[in-house]
């Protein structure tokens, strides 16, 4: 039996020119929405809930901490820095992404302060700080100065996402954001695809080792501790309460992790408690899970869009079998070309996640 086919597609052409018509026509309407958006006065509310109004889009930025400038290139907005503070041109992915960061000016650090005369001279249109130490006060000093400061703090990966979208509105690009974040919420639906059916008993325990050494751990409320949460692991320090807390050697052996996640700064020296007798019992040190949080070229234990990753890779350390399907490899080269245009491993990138004695 043959079935008799009929070309509908000259009778389509009208109707498709139609509808291109009307997509072309609201795609004009919406660029020209967000341009006048962009270009005229425009009020946003920062982080710590202050009101800045912007004359503008914001073309000339300044960053002055690492969690601003590498929210600003996740954005692909690295044309648009001036300035920045004195440790990002240090951060590789931050080199790799934009060599001429190391050609800008740089106006000091959050601990050492800021070098407010450059910071006026070099007349910015948004200047971004931080919520610690004197950062809210010099916001509102750059403010009756003309000169646009916005606050923010990314702790978790929901004031992550959040900062991404201040920073994309200041600067009259939203879109930016959501392109970001849809990256970011895909990692997150992947892990927890794989981890949300685990029972309480077969949830891992996570000892996270600080950048203060190997005793200083990330309390709840931290963005380790979402990590691991993330990932489908409980942190061993979750009820502790505060910023980075010592702990006793026979604490870390009463708690007794499954694994032990360390900061990359005290790479070199978190191996060695591997081979310390008196946490040779200990069920991380006996199984071997004891790893550095990745990645050779920005820690994913720091707070920007890249946490994301760790919570990918902590999963697929911690429970392999329900990861069996995920290349980590093309998941984190992916996530990189969408925020930066270029893949991981074009960049050079590794993981170097492992731990020596």
């Amino acid at each position: 039996m043959m079935i008799q086919t009929t070309n509908h597609s000259s009778a389509r052409r009208p109707v498709r020119a139609w509808l291109l018509g009307i997509l072309s026509f609201g795609l004009i309407a919406c660029c020209i929405t967000v341009s006048a958006f962009a270009d005229s006065p425009h009020t946003i509310v920062d982080m710590a809930g202050r009101n800045v109004t912007l004359s503008g889009r914001a073309e000339r930025i300044i960053t002055t901490f690492k969690p601003a400038t590498l929210s600003v290139l996740s954005l692909g907005l690295a044309d648009r820095l001036v300035a920045v503070d004195n440790f990002s041109p240090r951060v590789r992915i931050n080199t790799a992404v934009y060599p001429g960061i190391s050609e800008l000016p740089r106006i000091g650090n959050r601990s050492t302060g800021l070098n407010m005369e450059t910071v006026i001279a070099l007349k910015p249109d948004l200047v971004i700080l931080y919520a610690q130490k004197d950062g809210i006060l010099t916001a509102d000093r750059l403010g009756r100065s003309g000169i646009p400061a916005i606050v923010i703090l990314p702790e978790s990966l929901g004031s992550i996402k959040e900062t991404l979208r201040i920073i994309a509105r200041a600067a009259g690009c939203p879109e930016r954001a959501d392109t970001v974040i849809q990256a970011v919420d895909h990692v997150v639906a992947m892990v927890h695809a794989r981890t949300a059916s685990l029972k309480a008993r077969e949830r891992k325990t996570v000892y996270y080792a600080g950048p203060d050494g190997f005793f200083s751990t990330a309390p709840g409320g931290m963005l380790q501790d979402e990590m691991i949460s993330q990932a489908g692991g409980i942190n061993a320090a979750h009820d502790l309460s505060g910023f980075f807390k010592s702990i006793s050697p026979e604490q870390f052996v009463q708690w007794n992790p499954d694994a032990v996640f360390a900061c990359r700064e005290i790479r070199s020296s978190a191996g060695k408690y591997l081979g310390k007798p008196e946490l040779a019992e200990v069920k991380a040190v006996k199984s071997g899970q004891f790893f550095c949080i990745p990645s050779s070229h920005a820690p994913w234990d720091f707070p920007s869009p890249l946490s994301v990753l760790g919570v990918l890779w902590a999963g697929k350390r911690l429970y392999p079998d329900r990861f069996h399907d995920i290349d980590l490899i093309k998941e984190i080269d992916r996530f990189h070309e969408i925020l930066f245009s270029r893949s991981f491993t074009e960049m050079g990138g590794q993981l170097e996640d492992t731990l020596d004695p």
